[in-house]
């Protein structure tokens, strides 16, 4: 999902920044990304709609060697979420002590920015997530 090009960054916005997904009339499960067909049932009854952004940490890992371009961000919590309306997403986690990240914890989804490319300067953004508060 990471583009280069201003073009393709501003085509994908909705399904990246907004976490538009698919909601299906037919069997009424949800899934991220978005499809014209349903992957459970296969069914073209489809629905788009944007998520809450809000959901659940359901598994996580810490990664304290990063990849090149990441050495700001060591170390990377990156985190499963399911979000509220039923589909899961993988995700960093940001804006949390590591010794009080949890599983079960709620969270929600910020824009924050993902890296800048060098030779073009163009600042990626994307979604993260971040702890509710209790």
């Amino acid at each position: 999902m990471f583009e280069k090009s201003p073009a393709k960054i501003w085509r994908n916005r909705d399904v990246v920044y907004r976490l538009k997904y698919t909601y299906c009339r037919r069997c009424g499960k949800s899934f991220y990304p978005p499809r014209a067909r349903c992957v459970y049932c296969g069914s073209q009854d489809i629905e788009y709609r944007y998520s809450s952004g809000r959901g659940v940490l359901k598994e996580y890992t810490i990664v304290y060697q990063v990849p090149k371009g990441f050495g700001e961000q060591s170390p990377l919590v990156i985190g499963l979420v399911e979000l509220d309306e039923g589909f899961r997403v993988v995700s960093q986690i940001v804006d949390v002590e590591l010794d009080k990240i949890r599983v079960g914890m709620r969270v929600e989804a910020v824009l924050r920015r993902m890296f800048v490319d060098g030779p073009t300067g163009l600042i990626q953004y994307g979604l993260k997530f971040t702890p509710l508060p209790q």
